[in-house]
């Protein structure tokens, strides 16, 4: 029976994550295509993302995928990476954490949960064209989409055109990619977790050659991760838990006041340590216990000193000596 419990326990608990996370995904999903509509204010976003890039002296985007248009198979190999390797790598890596690194679990779903939903409120805020459809509005922007060029597009596939291709800021390839790394190599000691930071380098690399995302893109995705990281730390969450939570308590003390507060059990303190509380119930309901439980009987005034007097009175009387001078 305990087994049997045990077992449904822990099914119930992983159906239960399981829908939590496929809730959250069709949320994001939905979310997304509120900026449906506005290609307008998303193209003039993408041109004010570009010179803010330039101001700064970022890498030109143009220019990297330049260097990448001489090697056809590397833009293969970059667009079948965008295509493939995103949600299968972030299914993969949470698939591990939840049935390998349970104790790890917690923690790490909470920043995918925070950064995942910051990430949604900026694309509902802030529509962004991505890269590739600079040209339509600046031409003498030299950008490619090497989807359509070479392939394979993920816009081209069966049910792609309900995606919203004007949510690229911020990039959550990046910014999953780099929680994946980041969970490698916390939650394992091996000398080659350490290999995980190529995921994230890679997946930048990726994004900017294949005009899916600016690097803007993916240094704000990268940082609402770090973010969620920082708020995540066990003594800084508690304390955020603990005031987000603060009113459901107050609530719940006012409907239910019974259930506020539970008198404590106090212990006894017996000769060898062991509080009353503690012993079984068997034991408590055994002789000796009840022998313990029984008051020791307090004297009434004066009966010390009687029976102290009675004491000296019933003591034998030391023998007479002879004295010494008769």
């Amino acid at each position: 029976m305990a087994r049997a419990w045990r077992v449904a326990s822990a099914l119930f608990f992983y159906v239960g994550q399981a829908a939590l996370l496929g809730g959250l995904f069709l949320v994001y999903r939905l979310g997304r295509t509120l900026a449906n509509g506005r290609q307008t204010e998303a193209l003039h976003h993408a041109l004010e993302v570009w010179h803010f890039e330039r101001l700064v002296d970022l890498p030109d985007e143009a220019t990297l995928q330049q260097l990448a248009m001489r090697s056809r198979n590397l833009l293969e190999f970059a667009d079948r990476f965008y295509v493939t390797v995103h949600f299968p790598a972030a299914i993969a890596f949470l698939l591990w954490v939840l049935i390998f690194q349970r104790a790890h679990w917690p923690r790490i779903r909470n920043v995918l949960l925070l950064a995942t939903g910051a990430a949604l409120v900026i694309h509902i805020l802030y529509p962004l064209a991505p890269p590739r459809f600079l040209p339509t509005v600046s031409p003498n922007i030299p950008l490619v989409d090497t989807g359509v060029v070479i392939g394979p597009s993920p816009y081209s596939a069966p049910g792609a055109s309900q995606a919203n291709q004007y949510a690229a800021m911020p990039s959550l390839h990046i910014g999953w990619a780099i929680l994946e790394a980041w969970g490698v190599i916390t939650t394992v000691r091996w000398r080659a977790r350490w290999l995980a930071i190529a995921h994230p380098v890679v997946t930048a690399l990726v994004v900017v050659i294949t005009a899916n995302h600016y690097w803007l893109d993916g240094m704000i995705g990268g940082g609402l991760v770090w973010g969620s990281i920082i708020l995540t730390r066990p003594a800084r969450w508690d304390r955020i838990t603990g005031v987000a939570l603060s009113p459901a308590r107050r609530l719940r003390a006012a409907l239910f006041p019974g259930r506020a507060a539970r008198p404590e059990t106090a212990a006894v303190a017996l000769p060898f340590a062991v509080p009353l509380a503690t012993v079984p119930e068997q034991a408590a309901t055994s002789p000796a216990a009840r022998i313990i439980e029984q008051p020791t009987p307090r004297p009434a005034p004066g009966a010390t000193a009687d029976r102290t007097a009675d004491a000296a009175g019933d003591a034998p009387s030391p023998p007479t000596r002879p004295d010494a001078t008769g």
